[in-house]
């Protein structure tokens, strides 16, 4: 069985995704944050076999790289991200920390992994 990891499951999109790769039978893992786009009620998986959610952001490189040398995806699915533009306006801090420097230590782990 192939695992996958997709980061920011838990949003519109994420849970999607997750829902069609278990639909494919796959082992997906989800890290999520549960920031103010994620919801958990979007994907009510604590019963499936084939799920297993994180809750971490993807600057913590330690979760990140731990994640993956012990489950050895063969895919990974970035979909973590600070979204709506208005509010990058406003604030734009979140925006890069995140989307800037949580991409580049889900990159830094993936390199280690």
């Amino acid at each position: 069985m192939k695992k996958i990891i997709i980061t920011g499951g838990s949003g519109f999109i994420g849970s999607n995704l997750v829902n069609y790769f278990l639909k494919k039978n796959y082992f997906v893992i989800n890290i999520d944050k549960l920031s103010y786009s994620g919801n958990k009620y979007n994907l009510d998986k604590s019963n499936h076999k084939n799920y297993i959610f994180i809750k971490s952001d993807i600057n913590n490189k330690k979760i990140i790289t731990r994640t993956l040398q012990k489950h050895k995806p063969s895919l990974i699915f970035n979909l973590a991200a600070e979204t709506h533009v208005d509010r990058s306006i406003d604030n734009p801090e979140p925006f890069i920390h995140s989307n800037i420097n949580g991409v580049f230590n889900l990159l830094e782990s993936i390199r280690i992994y």
